[in-house]
């Protein structure tokens, strides 16, 4: 329901196990087509659209680390499923433990599996918090809003992180925002 989407930024939706989504104004379901007439985009617009920015944005800052772990994994798994008769045949030693060959193979395909499941995860949150952003932005498009939002982080104290996310708006009720956030 493409409603949905706009009430979940609204200040007035209802819901309930037994009428589901409703809204606070009317009590009925919404039903308008394009852009809600009654709309109010107040404080739970505005955290949710920081909230969704700054994990986009923290998520897409870690790419380059998320990439580097990946390629790094990859070749010590390769290096170690290969490496081991490598190793054998620098040394010397044709006399060479079944056993190791056997632990160093499975290390290397521990290792390239795990690579795999955190690169898969990286890109699965990546998608995630890229889906929920275009969500939000296509929203309030539609209402001719628009905004950039800069993120300032400050001192880390006892391992919380505070952001100060400052956001310029053009089209809305406020002009620009400045709200710190504690990241955990």
């Amino acid at each position: 329901m493409i409603q949905a989407k706009h009430c979940d930024l609204c200040e007035h939706p209802k819901r309930d196990f037994e009428n589901g989504l409703t809204c606070g104004l009317t009590d009925k379901k919404p039903n308008f087509i394009g852009t809600c007439p009654d709309i109010l985009l107040d404080d739970l617009f505005q955290s949710k659209l920081e909230s969704t920015n700054l994990e986009f944005y923290k998520i897409q800052k870690g790419k380059t680390k998320a990439y580097l772990t990946f390629y790094f994994l990859i070749i010590i798994g390769f290096l170690m499923i290969i490496g081991n008769e490598l190793y054998a045949d620098f040394t010397h030693t044709k006399i060479y433990s079944w056993r190791f060959i056997a632990i160093a193979i499975g290390s290397g395909i521990t290792i390239l599996t795990n690579a795999y499941f955190q690169l898969n995860r990286f890109r699965t949150k990546l998608k995630t918090a890229e889906f929920n952003k275009r969500k939000i932005d296509s929203v309030i498009e539609q209402y001719g809003i628009s905004y950039n939002a800069k993120f300032e982080f400050k001192e880390k104290i006892h391992g919380n992180q505070y952001i100060e996310i400052t956001t310029e708006y053009i089209n809305w009720k406020e002009k620009q925002t400045k709200t710190l956030w504690e990241y955990f």
